[in-house]
């Protein structure tokens, strides 16, 4: 009988320490790493320090305790931790203070909350249960902290670092110098970049010119980024869009990032802003192969693509390069008096140009062309 009582009483114990990860070796409480590494995760310090005594008294208290649980008095409990960690620094009110703060964290409970003199609980049971507290706690804690990490990298991510650049040296010498040229790499970059410098930047009057040959560098998040467009045309900025009848042919790289609603709505939006008599159009056109796809505002800047992977592109000024600017716009209107309008578009050019019927782009044109029949009808 006091056999299987032993047994019962060294499982129990060892389960204890199982559960927070205790053994003892020379002295020390050792941890394995994955439990240490949890631990340290919730604020939890293992080791020989002053900042690991919070869990030294917890093992102290553990293992010391009876199974059953039996409540202990802060004398015993004081006095395990004294024979754990001998030393002049350990007072009882060091002590009392570390007690409470794990019975605070709910890993020692207190079986006499209001009796003269306390006794305390610790077991699995209470680990577990303190362990449950802080780690909500914790999640609190970290969801927080990434609720302003977030902030903070939307913040920088935004930043465009070419106004930021001119800003500081005018704060710096009192005197502006404007940039006339300016690497690009990605997507994301171009964007924030064509948008200070081109599309926030345009004022009544003003023309943006957008020359696509092809929409694979647009593709990606290219739904979220086309409400510019309408904006600046509602200020009274004409924005031009040149798409050459090639880029309509490249159906798998659309398909593949746009879904038919969004294509359908998008086009569709062009439409009901010209119906609505704002200066926005989109024209194709077969487009000459050597033509840059570029976005101008007037013929003051323009940002031009050199590759689609990895996506590379350059922002230029007339200080910088003018005949390049002008001879881009130049080639452009050209081509623009020669294309026909989204709003003129018909069957029989979307079959003469050679794009297949049963495409995406096609397949969508043909449903707008149909309902805008049914309309005028």
């Amino acid at each position: 009988m006091q056999s299987k009582y032993l047994y019962t009483k060294l499982v129990s114990l060892l389960y204890v320490y199982a559960a927070i990860g205790y053994r003892r070796s020379e002295g020390f409480v050792l941890i394995d790493e994955k439990t240490n590494a949890a631990l340290k995760s919730l604020g939890l310090v293992v080791g020989s320090s002053v900042d690991s005594r919070t869990l030294n008294l917890l093992g102290a208290v553990l293992r010391i305790q009876e199974d059953p649980p039996v409540p202990l008095s802060f004398k015993v409990i004081y006095e395990a931790m004294m024979n754990d960690n001998p030393g002049p620094n350990l007072t009882k009110a060091w002590v009392q203070r570390i007690l409470k703060s794990l019975v605070d964290a709910s890993l020692i409970r207190v079986e006499s909350e209001h009796a003269y003199r306390k006794m305390y609980v610790a077991d699995v049971n209470t680990v577990m249960a303190g362990l449950e507290n802080i780690k909500s706690e914790t999640i609190q804690k970290l969801n927080s902290q990434r609720s302003a990490l977030m902030q903070q990298l939307d913040f920088v991510a935004s930043m465009d670092c070419g106004l930021l650049a001119e800003n500081l040296v005018e704060g710096l010498t009192g005197g502006r110098q404007k940039l006339s040229s300016r690497f690009i790499k990605g997507m994301d970059e171009y964007y924030r970049v064509t948008n200070s410098t081109i599309f926030e930047s345009a004022k009544e009057g003003d023309i943006i010119r957008c020359s696509i040959i092809t929409f694979t560098p647009y593709l990606q998040g290219a739904t979220e980024r086309v409400d510019r467009i309408f904006v600046t045309a509602v200020r009274g900025v004409e924005v031009r869009y040149s798409v050459t009848t090639e880029s309509l042919i490249q159906d798998d790289s659309i398909r593949s990032e746009v879904t038919p609603e969004a294509l359908a709505g998008t086009i569709g939006t062009f439409i009901d802003c010209r119906k609505e008599g704002l200066p926005v159009d989109i024209r194709f056109n077969e487009g000459p192969k050597n033509t840059y796809q570029f976005m101008s505002l007037n013929n003051d800047c323009m940002a031009f693509i050199i590759s689609d992977n990895p996506m590379n592109a350059a922002w230029i000024t007339r200080e910088f390069n003018l005949d390049l600017i002008d001879n881009a716009i130049a080639n452009f209107d050209s081509q623009w008096e020669k294309s026909i309008s989204l709003m003129d578009i018909s069957p029989e050019y979307i079959k003469k140009t050679g794009i297949s019927p049963d495409s995406y782009i096609a397949t969508t044109l043909a449903n707008l062309l149909r309902t805008m029949s049914e309309e005028k009808e």
